[in-house]
């Protein structure tokens, strides 16, 4: 994790060990050529002179007291007194980067062992933005950088909060710190595989419990360490999204135009939170090179009506003309979204909307900009917020629902035990939270999660009729049978996870009771997730 660090180092010695050798060899050539002649006053006699004449010109003293008397030694005088500026400033560098670069802040991350230390394997401006949110979340932490780009570090020292630059490894500050004390390191970095194989292989070199790893990376391992996160920038956007702008009551046809990662998560996030009681079917037309996500997505005909509107289910349609050739859709969509990866490019495709088409949708685009026609999401205050990158609430939520679904069918595993599809399982039913709680507290505007909100949802719940309690394990069995679906899970008379079959991907009237009756948990969790959010 500091490769790059070392190699600086490595050719930092180098130059010194330079510079030693060369005024070592015109200290010699100095004393040779100075030190026989007539005895006058001021030459250079002694090997001593010759180190005490070169290290008055090096510091630009001069004291005039010793001076080259014969020509070859007046050439190396002068050489000495033109290179004389630029080596002392180069050592005076060293000495001051030394000092602040190693000595100061291995003395402050001493001083500060104690705290809880948020650890990142470099100095970005995606690093950059995700401590000063830690820092203000817990202004008690330490933001400690490893292998600093110099480019960055005048924000740092204008930012309030304990913030440290270190020319060190990962593995080496993370040494420093007391064992006791709480740690999390972030590799966040262009390549995403890299983070996640860097921080599988910190993760088995060190055995304190009290440590955490976060990794940007679109890897998707079988199995993922309990004290490991696994976080990226389209997932984090496209979970963002829809958990700020569900599908309103009025809303039902949904236009994304765009394709690639971003796209692509969108619309398997949105599929997945946005599962919605019976009666209430969406439409999502999808403009772009979307053949990769049917290829991989071939059993979702199961769950959803492909290529046809429906007026029972949600509809999935892959358009096959051009977006500006869709006019009449475009008139009637309740939501445009413009998703490309590539943000000139939905700005100019939103231009494009603007100009030749009218629309009564609601229109989104992922870029920055200030559009009073349109909102603009994605930006780093919310993707990289310490919630979406950590995901504690989520995960605690997740956890809660594996304990609940457990003790109803008196077996299971801890959640840390569980392969990452069914750790994923729980997290996607986590997701839906937010959409339970806007149903159960119908009527009113939910911008958030929170204890109080939970605890009014719970006791709604609690409320309902045993008809409406069934149409809640209806939604839910519909939510679980779309995450597997999703997944490429089919119906099987006999469970066999290793080919993805399941007995339960039947519609939820050929469930038994006592299978209808698991799903309350998903629901049940409302009077104990409270105190998570």
């Amino acid at each position: 994790m500091g490769g790059d660090g070392a190699l600086n180092r490595k050719r930092i010695k180098r130059v010194i060990f330079g510079i030693i050798l060369a005024y070592l060899v015109l200290m010699i050539v100095l004393y040779v050529t100075e030190s026989f002649g007539s005895a006058e006053e001021g030459r250079i006699k002694t090997i001593g002179d010759a180190a005490w004449y070169l290290l008055a010109t090096l510091t630009t003293v001069g004291y005039g007291d010793l001076t080259p008397i014969t020509p070859f030694g007046k050439v190396i005088g002068a050489l000495m007194m033109i290179s004389s500026a630029g080596v002392l400033t180069f050592l005076l560098g060293l000495l001051f980067s030394l000092f602040f670069g190693r000595l100061l802040p291995r003395f402050t991350l001493w001083w500060l062992k104690r705290r809880t230390w948020h650890v990142f394997s470099s100095l970005n401006e995606q690093s950059l933005f995700l401590a000063k949110k830690l820092a203000a979340d817990e202004p008690g932490s330490v933001c400690v950088f490893c292998n600093a780009y110099e480019g960055l570090a005048r924000e740092i020292f204008s930012e309030k909060g304990n913030f440290v630059m270190i020319d060190a490894a990962v593995e080496q500050v993370v040494r420093r710190q007391r064992k006791s004390a709480a740690c999390n390191v972030f590799l966040i970095g262009e390549n995403t595989w890299d983070n996640y194989s860097q921080g599988s292989e910190f993760l088995k070199g060190t055995k304190r419990e009290r440590i955490r790893v976060c990794c940007e990376t679109e890897h998707a391992p079988e199995h993922v360490p309990e004290n490991m996160v696994l976080f990226n920038r389209p997932d984090n956007t496209a979970r963002s999204y829809w958990i700020d702008n569900p599908p309103a009551e009025e809303e039902r046809v949904f236009v994304l135009i765009g394709s690639g990662r971003l796209a692509r998560r969108l619309m398997e996030r949105g599929l997945l939170i946005n599962v919605l009681p019976d009666g209430r079917p969406l439409e999502y037309h999808l403009f772009g090179d979307w053949e990769d996500f049917r290829r991989d997505h071939y059993a979702l005909h199961n769950a959803l009506s492909v290529d046809e509107v429906s007026e029972t289910s949600d509809s999935v349609l892959f358009e096959k003309e051009a977006w500006n050739a869709s006019a009449e859709l475009l008139s009637r969509a309740d939501r445009i979204i413009f998703c490309s990866d590539e943000e000139e490019e939905n700005l100019r495709l939103l231009d494009e909307l603007f100009k030749y088409f009218p629309t009564r949708a609601a229109v989104d685009v992922c870029a920055p900009l200030e559009d009073a026609r349109c909102r603009s999401f994605g930006d780093d205050g919310r993707i990289l917020s310490p919630e979406m990158v950590l995901k504690d609430r989520l995960n605690q939520t997740a956890i809660l629902l594996n304990d609940l679904y457990g003790q109803k069918t008196g077996g299971g595993c801890r959640f840390g035990e569980l392969s990452e599809f069914h750790r994923q399982s729980n997290i996607a039913a986590a997701d839906h939270l937010p959409t339970k709680l806007r149903l159960l507290l119908k009527g009113e505007k939910v911008d958030a999660i929170t204890a109080e909100n939970c605890s009014r949802a719970y006791e709604a719940y609690r409320a309902l009729s045993p008809e409406q309690k069934v149409d809640c394990r209806r939604l839910e069995h519909k939510r679980w049978m779309r995450f597997h679906v999703m997944n490429n899970w089919e119906y099987a008379q006999k469970r066999d996870n290793s080919r993805r079959r399941h007995h339960l991907l039947v519609p939820f009237e050929d469930l038994t009771l006592k299978e209808q009756e698991l799903d309350d948990s998903a629901w049940e969790v409302l009077g104990e997730v409270k105190n998570v959010w």
